[in-house]
């Protein structure tokens, strides 16, 4: 069954990441991106993204391969550059004008933190800069991408509760002894929401903490764009600060892919995949949950679920989302 093109006016023209940058080498690799078959490759001009489709006969040029910094298409050589030109077709007569139609639409592209990232409109910028995920000597480490059956805006809505961690997460990031969370205020601003100061005690500290059990750290949590966010937790005895990003691609209204990184200022002689190993284990406790949740897609209406005042932040994601004009994964 085809999947159907999703147009929304504001995550068309917002940056999504597509796949770990180590997986893009000599080859192309084949994406979908709200429902639309994106096809990236590399040459010696950097990271590139056209539609995945060869306009001769509908072929995916991700089943192709790279020749010359062009996309080769595998059913009649057609090689297509980084602005989706049709630069040789050939069966064709050499110094015969090739047809001007003969094109593949292009998306905007970048690499950074370790993924490829694809825009499909018109983006405002380039890809948001964070220091802590972009400096080597806060040790980034990339963790997914999670293939998720529930939508994007699902996932992001559970990454700005807290409610869930000493359930979801019990014993690992909270305990139900200390439930009871703190009156909680969100800031909004232009392009972004979000809360700080917040105690959370998790039961198990991080790996490379000197503590020898569990601590408060101190959270802040921010969505800066419809489907990404960054936190950062903080034990106010030391100053040892983790950090995550978040960003949830949509590939379908119901179905999405989640990239992590994570960062760090303490523990530099632990083995990185102490981290990463933690982080798939509570991903995945998430998307157990996250997979069963009804409606699937997020309620914008504030009165078709119930809201407590504890979940003030989600309530400002929904509003933040229907203000924006979020179509996708939202009813």
């Amino acid at each position: 069954m085809a999947m159907v093109r999703l147009h929304d006016p504001v995550l068309e023209n917002d940056w999504h990441a597509m796949c770990l940058a180590s997986e893009l080498t000599d080859k192309p690799v084949g994406v979908t991106l709200l429902g639309e078959r994106v096809v990236l490759f590399r040459t010696e001009q950097g990271v590139h993204a056209l539609r995945d489709l060869c306009v001769h006969r509908g072929a995916m040029l991700s089943k192709g391969w790279v020749k010359n910094g062009t996309v080769v298409c595998p059913y009649h050589g057609w090689q297509y550059d980084r602005d989706g030109n049709c630069v040789c077709i050939p069966a064709q007569p050499k110094g015969e004008r090739i047809p001007p139609r003969a094109k593949a639409t292009p998306y905007s592209c970048e690499e950074k933190y370790g993924f490829i990232w694809v825009c499909l409109g018109e983006p405002t910028g380039g890809v948001p800069h964070f220091e802590e995920f972009a400096d080597p000597s806060y040790k980034p480490l990339l963790c997914g991408p999670y293939t998720v059956k529930a939508a994007a805006t699902r996932v992001i809505e559970n990454f700005t509760d807290f409610a869930h961690l000493m359930f979801v997460h019990q014993d690992l990031l909270g305990h139900p002894d200390y439930a009871e969370l703190p009156e909680i205020k969100v800031i909004k601003e232009k392009d972004r929401i979000y809360i700080e100061n917040i105690p959370i005690f998790q039961p198990v500290a991080h790996s490379g903490s000197d503590k020898q059990d569990g601590t408060t750290y101190i959270y802040r949590k921010e969505v800066y764009r419809a489907l990404s966010g960054r936190l950062s937790k903080t034990d106010p005895s030391n100053g040892q600060t983790l950090w995550i990003m978040i960003s949830a691609t949509p590939v379908a209204d119901d179905e999405c892919r989640v990239f992590m990184v994570v960062s760090r200022n303490y523990g530099f002689d632990v083995d990185d995949e102490n981290f990463i190993r933690f982080q798939d284990i509570v991903f995945d406790q998430d998307a157990r949950v996250i997979e069963t949740q009804k409606p699937e897609l997020l309620p914008l209406d504030l009165q078709a679920e119930l809201n407590h005042r504890v979940d003030i932040f989600s309530v400002a994601y929904r509003r933040w989302l229907g203000e924006m004009g979020v179509v996708v994964g939202t009813a």
